[in-house]
């Protein structure tokens, strides 16, 4: 008896490449006139692309992990439930992004309690604009937006600029005209350079360098964290706007659900021999990059309640399968509910001394006495 039928993965619509002028500019010639922090946008960009490199135990293979996707699982982490990778393809392949604002809206709309805290903002501001503007598409409906909210990103970022300035005093004499440079050099792009978007990323690179020169730690942390304050599409409204205003109805549309996206992740991190996998939302799997668990778990405190649910999802398939005749099926899933558990209490315990709360309150939560293992059952 299987488990559950294998989701067949349909592949979304090819995207033209579109020509990218820069008010009257060629892409060359931004790129030759562009600040140090500016960042030109290529097409196609696809948001649906989540590549998964790692290895996968002989035990608990690809194929078989993606059939759990059936059971609607809970991330383990931030406890929402995920949606399947080819569940968000089969969208813009129907044509259902790029319609009308108002057609999109409509498929997104079964999906919006699961969606992240800004992809959800976002779907509360466009749909009373749709109703306004029916006849425009998603993309249109994020440029209609980007006027207002511009203003919004700009004051945030300078603001942010400007509590970096107000640190430059506290550095030694030395230090001080390079932290002046990288905001200055920021502030003058943010302000003047509009052809191309603000790349925060080699920003925060050039701040965090910086930072690690300087002797007094305390203040070399707090510099690097005022710096990570710069709004990302992650966490700010105005900057998501902003960012995909230039993207293709296609893209918003898969990019208002990427996050909520259900991808693999080791327990154990791949660059240390981890196979162990299970399934955690996109953006929680962001989040953690290769960070111990112990340090994921801190950050998240209701995610040993949530990996318990996700946990308890899996053994209860398993006793409906064992009670209806699918003993070898339901060993399997019980094999693997167990492997997830020990790989994570196996984890928080290599932490040692920064673990112990969350290891003991992990053998509670995590515990499997009231978990019945079939007589059958035998561990590998």
């Amino acid at each position: 008896m299987n488990i559950l039928a294998v989701q067949i993965f349909s592949q979304t619509r090819p995207q033209k490449r579109l020509s990218l002028p820069v008010r009257g500019k060629t892409v060359m010639d931004a790129q030759t006139n562009s600040a140090k922090y500016g960042e030109i946008d290529y097409y196609p960009y696809s948001t649906v692309k989540i590549p998964f490199t790692g290895k996968f135990s002989d035990a608990y293979p690809k194929y078989w992990l993606k059939n759990l996707l059936k059971l609607n699982l809970p991330c383990p982490c931030c406890g929402k439930t995920m949606i399947p990778l080819d569940k968000i393809k089969e969208l813009p392949a129907a044509g259902l992004f790029s319609a009308s604002c108002l057609t999109a809206i409509n498929a997104l709309e079964q999906y919006e309690d699961i969606m992240k805290p800004v992809e959800y903002s976002i779907m509360q501001i466009i749909k009373p604009l749709a109703q306004k503007y029916p006849g425009i598409d998603l993309q249109e409906l994020i440029v209609l937006l980007s006027f207002e909210y511009e203003s919004n990103l700009v004051a945030t970022q300078l603001t942010i600029l400007n509590r970096l300035k107000s640190m430059i005093p506290e550095l030694e004499k030395e230090h001080q005209q390079e932290l002046y440079d990288i905001t200055q050099t920021a502030k003058e792009f943010i302000v003047k350079k509009r052809m191309v978007k603000f790349k925060r990323k080699i920003f925060i690179k050039d701040v965090e360098e910086f930072a690690d020169k300087i002797k007094d730690k305390e203040l070399s942390e707090k510099i690097k964290y005022e710096a990570e304050q710069m709004p990302t599409s992650e966490d700010s409204v105005s900057a998501f706007i902003m960012k995909y205003k230039d993207r293709t109805p296609e893209e918003i549309g898969e990019r208002l659900l990427m996050f909520s996206a259900a991808t693999l992740e080791h327990i154990t991190p791949d660059s240390q021999n981890g196979e162990v996998t299970i399934w955690e939302c996109q953006r929680c799997n962001n989040n953690r990059s290769d960070r111990p668990i112990v340090e994921q778990i801190t950050q998240n405190p209701n995610m040993l309640d949530n990996l318990r649910n996700h946990i308890g999802i899996l053994v209860d398939r398993a006793i409906f399968l064992r009670n209806h005749g699918g003993n070898e099926q339901a060993n399997k899933l019980f094999g693997y509910a167990k492997a997830v558990r020990d790989e994570y209490l196996t984890n928080i315990k290599k932490a040692k001394e920064d673990s112990i709360k969350v290891e003991q309150e992990a053998l509670i939560k995590l515990q499997f006495d009231e978990i019945p293992i079939p007589p059958d059952y035998i561990e590998e």
